[in-house]
């Protein structure tokens, strides 16, 4: 299977594979959380709406991962327990706040990566290229928002 999207960083490297249809997805080096954030990883997990919208309906991983989701033929990709923060990540970055969650984007090629360096457990969202479905990415953090609110807590004072 060909790979559909590639994510690399100091937060973690995603290959996708196997993405074109309505099948499975493969996630490799998915995050593993330290153990104190295993119990939320898997809360946000599977809290996590069923569609982000459109064309963008969860779709089943394989092997299953209790710390990622996918959505969409991109696929749009959701992992916590990320350990570190993005190396461009610093102190007075800019994060947009949506809904009471500060995001980090990052574009990495095609890519764009949202990331909560302010949050325990860090959650990552790589939304893919334009060569797939229209995304609107503010869109997308409304729809993951009360998940990752629920079931992260803030780091900064």
């Amino acid at each position: 299977m060909a790979a559909g999207l590639t994510a690399c960083g100091t937060v973690g490297c995603l290959l996708v594979a196997g993405c074109s249809g309505p099948g499975p997805v493969r996630l490799t080096n998915v995050p593993v959380p330290a153990p104190a954030d295993r119990a939320s990883c898997a809360a946000l997990i599977g809290v996590l709406p069923s569609s982000l919208g459109h064309g963008l309906d969860r779709r089943r991983l394989d092997p299953p991962r209790d710390t990622a989701a996918a959505y969409g033929g991109g696929p749009i990709v959701l992992t916590c327990g990320v350990s570190g923060v993005p190396a461009s990540y610093r102190p007075d970055s800019m994060l947009s706040e949506v809904d009471g969650v500060g995001w980090f984007a990052e574009k990495l090629g095609e890519t764009v990566r949202y990331s909560t360096p302010t949050r325990s457990p860090h959650v990552v969202l790589t939304l893919p290229g334009s060569g797939s479905t229209e995304v609107q990415p503010f869109d997308i953090l409304v729809s993951v928002g009360p998940a990752v609110r629920a079931h992260s807590v803030s780091t900064t004072p």
